[in-house]
C-alpha cells in the first residue's frame, strides 16, 4: 500500500525514495480514446490560428487524461503517491493544417509499442473531422527520486495491455 506524501511541509514537495506499483484497477476504457479540447483565441497567435507550442501541449495534455481513464491516476499522482516518473525521451508532432477557434479540437490517444520500461503513444488532432496534426510520444517510466529506469510496474503493464487489447483507431496515422 502506498504512502501519503505531506506536501504541506516547509521543505515543499518531497519525492518518495521508493517506486511502487500502483492497487490493481479495473480499466473500464474500452475502444478510442478521445480527449475534446475548446480552442480559445488566448491560445491562437497573430495568423489567427493555435500557437504551435500549443500542439504538443495538448497532445501531452490528452496522454495525461488518458493515464488518469485507463490507469487510474495522473501523472502528479504516479509521482508523488508512488514514486514513479514518466519524462519523455522522444517527441514528434506534425502539422497537418491549421487548429482555429471555434471548433472543438479532438485528439485520439492510441499506445503504439511498449517495451520493458518504456511506451510509445500516438496522437491525433482533428477539427471538424478534418486532420489537423499527428505526433508520436516515447516515455520512459523512472524511479522518481533517482531518475533511474524502472521496469513497467506489473499493474500498470496490466492496464495498458488491457487497454492495447480493446483499443481500435478509427483515424489511423
Amino acid at each position: 500500500m502506498s504512502k501519503r506524501i505531506d506536501i504541506s511541509s516547509d521543505n515543499g514537495i518531497r519525492k518518495p525514495e521508493y517506486a511502487e506499483d500502483i492497487p490493481e484497477f479495473p480499466v473500464t476504457h474500452k475502444g478510442v480514446f478521445v480527449y475534446q479540447h475548446q480552442v480559445v483565441w488566448g491560445e491562437c497567435d497573430p495568423a489567427q490560428i493555435a500557437y504551435t507550442a500549443n500542439i504538443p501541449k495538448w497532445g501531452l495534455l490528452a496522454i495525461e487524461h488518458w493515464y488518469r481513464t485507463v490507469i487510474g491516476y495522473d501523472w502528479y499522482m504516479l509521482n508523488l503517491e508512488f514514486g514513479i516518473g514518466t519524462p519523455f525521451v522522444s517527441l514528434n508532432f506534425d502539422f497537418v493544417a491549421p487548429v482555429k477557434p471555434p471548433e472543438p479540437l479532438e485528439i485520439f490517444v492510441t499506445v503504439a509499442k511498449t517495451g520493458n520500461s518504456s511506451i510509445t503513444h500516438q496522437v491525433k488532432g482533428y477539427q471538424a473531422k478534418k486532420q489537423c496534426f499527428k505526433g508520436e510520444t516515447v516515455a520512459v517510466f523512472v524511479n522518481a527520486t533517482t531518475m533511474k529506469s524502472i521496469a513497467i510496474p506489473s499493474n500498470i503493464k496490466r492496464c495498458i495491455e488491457q487497454f492495447v487489447s480493446g483499443q481500435n483507431d478509427e483515424h489511423a496515422i
